[in-house]
């Protein structure tokens, strides 16, 4: 398995080679950042540039082509301004999730507020309630669930934050924090068995269309 700091240190070695101070800031987030990652894990990257044009990606896909273990580098590029103008829901995650690299993230968003927290919320929550709908109708119910259940640990992570302000971002911490329906959600992420597909998707259901309708 990758060891993600040698990782990604070779990586913002390189960028700061090829853009220097172009280069705001670098980090990553995912499962890797949780601690929770197996070898088949993404290696989610997170890079700021000054200016991220057609030309700079062209370069940065480069550097990233020429790492080991490329093809699991993936991740979230922008430039500077387009940053200050990205809906802030989105930008909670960032701000909660990144672990720097290279410079601080901080200084280029905005200050969150109680409304960014629960507008994430219920974005992250219709999300969830379309796709399970969606899959329970059209989809294959027991090779979709443990995508849908991934999705639920992020809705789940900013329910918690909402309700008391505290963040875990593990599933770990998490579940020292969730109890009765919501931690049930939580402990199917280990693996839904065949017998409870059902009961899963009622589930998911049921609790994102009361986090709509709520938050």
């Amino acid at each position: 398995m990758i060891e993600i700091g040698s990782w990604t240190r070779e990586f913002a070695q390189r960028l700061r080679a090829e853009f220097g101070p172009r280069l705001l800031f670098m980090g990553y987030q995912g499962s890797y950042a949780r601690g929770e990652a197996t070898p088949e894990s993404d290696i989610d990257i997170v890079t700021i540039l000054d200016k991220a044009d057609i030309a700079g990606l062209r370069r940065y896909r480069s550097v990233v082509g020429a790492m080991p273990q490329s093809g699991l580098a993936c991740g979230f590029i922008c430039g500077r301004r387009e940053l200050e103008n990205w809906p802030r829901y989105d930008l909670l995650s960032l701000a909660l999730d990144t672990k720097p690299v290279v410079g601080e993230l901080a200084p280029y968003l905005p200050e969150f507020t109680d409304g960014d927290r629960r507008e994430a919320l219920r974005i992250g929550a219709a999300n969830l309630y379309h796709a399970v709908c969606h899959t329970y109708l059209y989809g294959d119910l027991a090779g979709a669930l443990p995508g849908l259940l991934k999705s639920a640990f992020f809705c789940l992570r900013l329910w918690a934050l909402v309700r008391d302000g505290g963040y875990r971002a593990t599933r770990a911490e998490l579940a020292g924090a969730l109890s009765g329906r919501e931690r049930r959600i939580l402990d199917m992420l280990a693996g839904p068995r065949p017998d409870n597909v059902g009961e899963a998707y009622s589930l998911l259901i049921d609790w994102s269309s009361e986090v709509l309708r709520q938050t």
